[in-house]
Order: C-alpha cells, then sequence, then structure tokens
C-alpha cells in the first residue's frame, strides 16, 4: 500500500507543502457553546507533549526544553474539539551543550542560561488531561516522571507506536517525515512547535478508516498490555531481539518489549524456537494503561 500525499499534484510531479500555523487547524463545526454544555460526558481533555533534552540518556541527561499543549476532544470519535492555551520553558542543564544538540534544536548555551522549567505550571497543565500524547512516549515519559508529581500516574498515550503508520503506506515514523506526506512542515525539534504539529497530524483522518489518526491511538493507549522479559537470554541471540525490538534493561540485565496481551502467546513460542532453544525461561507482567511507556520494570 502506498500511501498518497497530500498536496501531491495530479501527474505526480509536484508537491506542495505548507508551513503549519494556526489556521490551518480545522475543528467540527458542531462544537459550540450549546453542543459542549450538552454532551459534557463526551468530551476529554489531552496534550501534546515534547522535550528536548541535552542528551538521548535518562541517567546522565537532562531537559533543556519543554511544550505542552492542551486540548479538548470528542471520546467517542477522536475529534479534536479545541486547542487550549500551550506552556514552554527552558531549563538550564548547568552545562554545556554538545554541538549536535545545538545543530538539531537551535538551541544555544546563552539561550537556557538561567531558566528553569515551572513545574508547577507544568503539573497544574497535566492534572487537567485524560491522556499525555508524545511522538515517542518511551522516551518523553521517563524524563517527564523524574520531575512532575503528576505524570506518573497520568495515561500516555504513544503515536510513534499507537497509530499502525506501516501498515498505512509510510516508509517512516519520524513526526517530520509524517508531516511532509500529509503536506506540511514546521521547524522541527523545538518543543511546543512539535507538540502542535502532532495534534495537526492526529486530528487529520487515516484515508482508510474515515476516523482521525487520533481515534486509533485512544484505543490503544486504554489497552491492557504484557511485558515480556526475555530473562537469562544468551549473549549470541541479542541481534535477533533487537530486529525484534526487543530493549536493553541495563539495570536489571534482561531484554524486555512491552506487547499487545493479545499476541503473548505467539511471542513466547517465538522465543522458546529462537531464543531459550527450549521451554520460555522468561517473565511477563501485565501492565495497566497508567503504566504504559514507564521504562524498564523490576524484573524481581
Amino acid at each position: 500500500m502506498a500511501f498518497h500525499w497530500i498536496g501531491k499534484s495530479e501527474d505526480g510531479s509536484t508537491i506542495t507543502l505548507h508551513r503549519l500555523n494556526p489556521s490551518h487547524f480545522k475543528f467540527p463545526t458542531y462544537f459550540t457553546s450549546e453542543w459542549e454544555s450538552k454532551n459534557a460526558e463526551l468530551i476529554r481533555t489531552g496534550c501534546a507533549l515534547d522535550v528536548e533534552t541535552s542528551g538521548l540518556k535518562l541517567e546522565s541527561s537532562k531537559i533543556i526544553e519543554i511544550g505542552i499543549r492542551p486540548f479538548k476532544f470528542n471520546r467517542e470519535t477522536g475529534e479534536i474539539l479545541e486547542l487550549q492555551e500551550g506552556y514552554t520553558g527552558f531549563q538550564d542543564p548547568e552545562a554545556p551543550l554538545n554541538d549536535e544538540v545545538k545543530k538539531l534544536t537551535s538551541i544555544s548555551d546563552e539561550m537556557l542560561k538561567g531558566q528553569s522549567i515551572n513545574w508547577t505550571k507544568v503539573d497544574e497543565i497535566l492534572s487537567q488531561c485524560q491522556i499525555i500524547v508524545a511522538h515517542n512516549a518511551a522516551f518523553d515519559r521517563p524524563f517527564i516522571d523524574r520531575s512532575s508529581k503528576v505524570s506518573p500516574s497520568k495515561i500516555w498515550g504513544c503515536s510513534f507506536k499507537q497509530v499502525d503508520w506501516n501498515t498505512k503506506g509510510f516508509p517512516s515514523q519520524k513526526l517530520e517525515i509524517l508531516a511532509l506526506y500529509h503536506g506540511f512542515f514546521t521547524d522541527a525539534h523545538r518543543a511546543l512547535t512539535d507538540s502542535d504539529a502532532l495534534i495537526y497530524l492526529l486530528a487529520l483522518n487515516d484515508p482508510d478508516q474515515k476516523s482521525p489518526y487520533f481515534l486509533e491511538l485512544l484505543t490503544q493507549a486504554k489497552k491492557v498490555t504484557t511485558k515480556v522479559l526475555a530473562s537469562g537470554a544468551p549473549f549470541e541471540t541479542k541481534d535477533l531481539l533487537k530486529d525484534r525490538s526487543y530493549r536493553w534493561d541495563s539495570q536489571n540485565r534482561n531484554w524486555w518489549k512491552e506487547i499487545d496481551q493479545n499476541l503473548l502467546g505467539l511471542e513466547i513460542e517465538w522465543l522458546e524456537e529462537f531464543i531459550y532453544r527450549g521451554p520460555f525461561r522468561g517473565k511477563t507482567i501485565e501492565i495497566a494503561p497508567s503504566e504504559h511507556f514507564k521504562g524498564p520494570l523490576s524484573s524481581s
């Protein structure tokens, strides 16, 4: 399946892209103050969240910028109803940024000097949300959980993992690439800009399902899943595990991945055939929706 580019000319020779701006957001015409007052049970609040960090390792890296955009949505249809006032803030990491981070984000040491994120404001926004969405929640959530009093108990959704972009015909799951396929671009790798881009993308309709991408994410985010721990996997099987999307937990020294409960039987069969060459010797842990994307769990 090949997705048809939004903005592609009829002869396929050119693509027209638009820089995302507030005027591009289109909301359902039925969402009026009268409708809102009569249908309060259908309305929920979510937020798109993104962080820029000084590096990729949670243990040694720090948040340098956060961007949060709250929004109202229809819990039954997945339609985005309204954007609300966002928050963005810098955090001084108290160490110079490396050149790669500066180039990627266009954030300088001078911009960060003496700056601090208002975590009271962050928690005020998060406390109003029924779901927090990020485009790689397994990366963003551990950073936020470390500093927020509210985040650890919230449901997080991941637009990278919980929308099946592959079967929809997209060659990449990166936010900036998905944006191009959908006819828009932004100044990527700035936190609030990426949050707005994510909401805009998720508000668009899946051409096949005729419903917003966000509805698929909501459905997946509410599921109970299973974390599979490939405890004691032989060292020589590490490449097989990587290829099957297992991640290494350096603290507990095992490979793990989170899957749909319905796929557990097939996953154990695969592990027995290709990893253990015999009975499954790992462990499984049931994961509630509020525990998704928290990172490795203790294997004890």
